[in-house]
């Protein structure tokens, strides 16, 4: 229509009409682009809402989850370095405490802790990540992954290079099946641990001391890391979306 009329204008050299059809189908596609690029933005602001509002909430019950195995793990780990320096005691006549034998027994025993948040996976495998408009939060995503991926690998290497002592001396450890105590928030088999007879064998201390070292390297370098870049994520969420948490020691009346 605008089209017949600008013909009709161009042959009877209305110019003024002519320049007036022109700016009315420039402003005419000027305002339509406008419009489509304001409702692709609101779809965009809309899916970063809804990517953001998800990955919360699995940051917060990943962080829950990942509590467990972090006071689990430095616990253990710290009652084996504790029974490291027991049996190194030549004088000593301090028994080995039942968590530090249990320590002992399970020193070559290492778990990948839980570490995946299905939006990220969703994010990167779509190649959606920047339908987040914060660069601090997509940094702070990719900084997660890339420390997750570094402490599995880790804990691959140390899995493969500890040493189950309870099955290279049997004569130190026995583990009476069927016999089980809890301890905190796990559920171990009971293991007899003959002190003095440890004490007295320098090659199983030595393959102690290795599983010790090794057990902290892997809560220190491979778990507390990883959940404490998780909690960094989750600060950084917070910050994004606005989000406040009571302090842990709030009381409410």
């Amino acid at each position: 229509m605008i089209l017949r009329r600008v013909i009709a204008h161009f042959r009877r050299q209305e110019w003024a009409a002519i320049a007036i059809d022109f700016v009315i189908v420039v402003l005419g596609v000027f305002i339509g682009l406008q419009v489509q690029a304001f409702a692709v933005e609101r779809d965009r602001q809309k899916s970063e809402r809804d990517y953001l509002t998800r990955l919360h909430g699995e940051v917060e019950q990943l962080l829950e989850t990942r509590a467990r195995y972090d006071r689990s793990r430095t616990k253990f780990s710290v009652d084996l370095l504790g029974a490291v320096k027991v049996l190194d005691d030549a004088e000593g006549i301090t028994p080995l405490s039942l968590d530090q034998c249990d320590a002992v027994a399970g020193s070559a025993h290492t778990t990948v802790p839980p570490a995946e948040l299905p939006t990220v996976a969703e994010l990167l495998s779509t190649g959606r990540l920047d339908h987040l408009s914060s660069a601090t939060v997509r940094t702070a995503i990719l900084t997660y992954v890339q420390d997750a991926v570094r402490a599995r690998d880790l804990i691959v290497v140390i899995t493969d290079s500890g040493r189950d002592l309870g099955k290279a001396h049997p004569h130190l450890i026995t583990h009476h099946v069927g016999a089980s105590r809890i301890r905190i928030e796990e559920v171990w088999l009971n293991p007899e641990c003959r002190t003095e007879a440890m004490r007295a064998d320098p090659a199983f201390r030595n393959e102690l001391s290795e599983n010790a070292y090794m057990y902290n390297v892997y809560t220190t370098r491979a778990v507390l890391p990883v959940s404490r870049q998780l909690a960094a994520l989750h600060a950084v969420l917070d910050a994004e979306m606005s989000i406040a948490h009571p302090e842990k020691n709030d009381v409410t009346p």
